[in-house]
């Protein structure tokens, strides 16, 4: 049975897949280009993508990999996945329609997974951790890159009500320090945890989530009008033609499964 969060995720993401394809923010950014440094310098044989969207980070870990799955709940991601596939230089790369949470994978047969700009969307988090741990084999890599809440509590209480308010597929954005403790929680080692930042713009933010013209003009008084903390945090610049700068913190967080014995 489809919950009704992932029924609004499949929604959400149905609508914008060609838009995401066309980011700018999905294609280019840090988070990238750090992902692809810890995977780097060691083959795996299969390497699958979680929350995949339209396939650029399971493109960008396929020369590392026998074999790439790209994963996701959204059936229109993943045509983008197909049509983008031979383009991208992965030709191989597969595709299932799979929910994070429940991973159709046997228990320690997968050695990398990577996950970018996705985890925020999850309906139950811990869950998937507990999932990833499940599939990971004994020494199989695990990289999860993704925007972050701050540490500040009233900045990442406001970062999250204007997320949902833009999104309502959205789940939470947690801080590196819950992060790290998260995937330390379902027994992987965590080895490196890197900053990164994401540049946004509005209104091309709130365009590319589908808000109405009414909603974005009010999420436009909101982020000039956010408090101390949360204008700390992110940075808010209104340009002379209206448009608003600003960026989200990145984690990029790599863990390993422990080789028993």
């Amino acid at each position: 049975m489809t919950s009704g969060s992932q029924r609004s995720s499949q929604e959400q993401f149905g609508r914008m897949a060609r838009s995401y394809t066309n980011s700018t923010t999905h294609t280019t950014r840090n988070s990238l280009v750090d992902l692809r440094e810890f995977v780097e310098g060691r083959q795996y044989k299969i390497g699958v993508d979680i929350g995949a969207g339209p396939g650029f980070t399971a493109f960008t870990v396929a020369p590392f990999c026998d074999s790439v799955i790209a994963t996701d709940v959204t059936p229109q991601m993943l045509e983008e996945v197909r049509r983008l596939r031979g383009e991208r230089g992965a030709p191989e790369t597969q595709m299932a329609l799979v929910a994070a949470e429940a991973l159709p994978f046997k228990d320690a047969s997968i050695d990398l997974v990577v996950s970018r700009t996705a985890a925020h969307h999850f309906i139950d988090q811990p869950r998937w951790l507990r999932e990833v741990e499940r599939v990971l084999a004994p020494g199989g890599l695990f990289v999860n890159c993704d925007t972050c809440a701050p540490e500040d509590a009233v900045a990442a209480a406001w970062m999250h009500d204007i997320e949902l308010r833009r999104d309502g597929s959205h789940g939470r954005n947690l801080a590196p320090s819950q992060w790290e403790a998260a995937i330390e929680e379902v027994g992987l080692q965590v080895t490196d945890i890197v900053m990164s930042y994401v540049i946004l713009q509005y209104p091309d933010w709130a365009e590319r989530a589908g808000m109405s013209e009414s909603d974005s003009a009010k999420m436009r008084i909101d982020l000039l009008a956010a408090p101390d903390e949360a204008q700390k945090a992110f940075d808010f610049k209104e340009n002379p033609d209206g448009t608003i700068d600003f960026h989200w913190d990145v984690v990029v967080i790599s863990a390993v499964k422990a080789v028993v014995g």
